[in-house]
């Protein structure tokens, strides 16, 4: 059975979505990962039983990281001011282009699907659990959380130039708006159809 330690796993995680990130789902393959941290193909299947038990945690890894544990720590923040500027900024560091190849991954793997209808799930969840202690509102909270979700998604799926001042500035829209609708008292709101 494969043995190795948290240190040395996390480096292939992050050599694994730096891949992502620059040559895109089919970059990802044994050679170029073990060529970038200098390890033989012996060192790696030391380490993982098999490139599916490798492409498994890499996936478990990035939900983990990028998601679960960002959302436990939104959680636990009692200011809203502050949950919601972890939660966008967040959303500004995530590796994008390794997102982008990752939904790529997830629409020809039904297992990295599954993974990925659980981060947007669970994304989805923390920023609509901070615009409604915000609002006081479910219904405005779930129509700006999930907005908020489109337009990362969005970004994330765009190419060409990534300007992340602009994400950020479109993100603080959301807030924005948010502080305006908790400021409402009474006004109606009207859902997209």
């Amino acid at each position: 059975m494969p043995t190795t330690n948290d240190a040395l796993q996390d480096r292939y995680y992050v050599a694994g979505l730096q891949i992502l990130a620059e040559d895109g789902y089919g970059g990802l393959k044994l050679a170029p990962l073990c060529a970038r941290l200098g390890v033989t193909t012996g060192a790696f299947y030391h380490s993982f039983e098999s490139w599916q038990d490798y492409t498994t945690r890499l996936i478990d890894h990035w939900h983990t990281e990028r998601t679960t544990r960002t959302s436990e720590l939104a959680r636990s923040e009692g200011d809203i001011n502050e949950r919601i500027d972890l939660l966008m900024q967040a959303g500004i560091s995530l590796p994008h282009s390794a997102e982008a190849a990752i939904r790529v991954w997830a629409g020809i793997d039904p297992a990295v699907a599954a993974v990925q209808e659980d981060v947007d799930r669970e994304r989805l969840d923390a920023v609509q659990e901070a615009f409604e202690a915000l609002i006081g509102d479910p219904e405005r909270a779930a129509v700006l959380a999930r907005a908020a979700l489109y337009l990362l998604i969005g970004y994330e799926q765009s190419t060409g130039v990534h300007d992340v001042a602009t994400l950020e500035w479109s993100l603080e829209q959301f807030r924005a708006m948010a502080l305006a609708m908790a400021d409402e008292s009474g006004k109606t709101f009207s859902s997209p159809p």
